[in-house]
């Protein structure tokens, strides 16, 4: 039997990317023989897929293709609080953030011009 450190518990699980994947198949709601065919394998293939806790990046990589989802930058998410990322990464939240509390401003204006009668 191949010993497999990856799969070993640690204090920082993984989450199951197989099971990340089928969610996020069933929320953008595309059907199992869909996502196959866009990734040119069988739908077995892709249900076996799900039960791996752990897929290699080229197939992770090909299922994000396929379901237009980006993977990567979900599975950020996952890492232990305080977990300092790259400059890059680090920027584009700040600027989701910052995208997230225009649109709740631009409501808020919209509410208030609303309560005052003021049309746009």
């Amino acid at each position: 039997m191949m010993n497999r450190m990856y799969l070993r518990k640690s204090n920082h699980p993984h989450p199951h990317i197989g099971q990340l994947v089928k969610s996020v198949m069933r929320d953008k709601k595309l059907s199992q023989a869909e996502v196959a065919r866009r990734m040119t394998i069988s739908p077995s293939s892709l249900t076996n897929y799900f039960k791996q806790s752990s897929l290699q990046f080229g197939i992770l990589w090909n299922l994000g293709i396929a379901m237009e989802y980006d993977f990567l930058t979900e599975l950020s998410d996952y890492y232990p609080p305080g977990f300092v990322l790259n400059a890059k990464s680090k920027m584009v939240a700040e600027l989701d953030e910052k995208i997230k509390l225009i649109a709740d401003l631009q409501k808020e204006i919209s509410i208030y011009k609303s309560a005052l009668g003021i049309k746009e």
